[in-house]
């Protein structure tokens, strides 16, 4: 079984958008289920899913952003929401840790900073 952990930087995050999209919470849960089948799911490429790995110098690998996500509040968009999910995945120990939650509007880019500070 997968699992799953927050940063309390991601809860912040979560609680902060949530106040202005309801669904978010239920939204997250619904992302998890999809992280299960794109990473967990043989012959399924992450990729066709909306999930990416991060290639940037200082990032190390298994870091990921979901820029696929669908927000049941936004209506109309579907997957096109405009919110970014940061995550970093164990698949040895079969974890995964959500780590930032961003709309790119109020961002163009994921904190660097945060993830360099992730221990896991």
């Amino acid at each position: 079984t997968v699992i799953f952990e927050t940063t309390p930087e991601f809860d912040k995050d979560l609680k902060k958008y949530s106040g202005k999209h309801r669904s978010l919470p239920e939204d997250i849960e619904n992302l998890k289920t999809a992280l299960k089948v794109a990473h967990f799911t043989d012959g399924i490429s992450c990729e066709s899913m909306g999930f990416f790995p991060i290639s940037h110098p200082e990032v190390p690998e298994g870091f990921f952003v979901a820029k696929k996500f669908a927000c049941r509040s936004i209506k109309g968009s579907g997957s096109r929401s405009g919110y970014r999910v940061v995550y970093h995945l164990q698949g040895t120990h079969l974890r995964i840790c959500l780590l930032e939650l961003y709309h790119k509007n109020d961002k163009a880019l994921e904190d660097f900073q945060r993830i360099k500070d992730c221990k896991f």
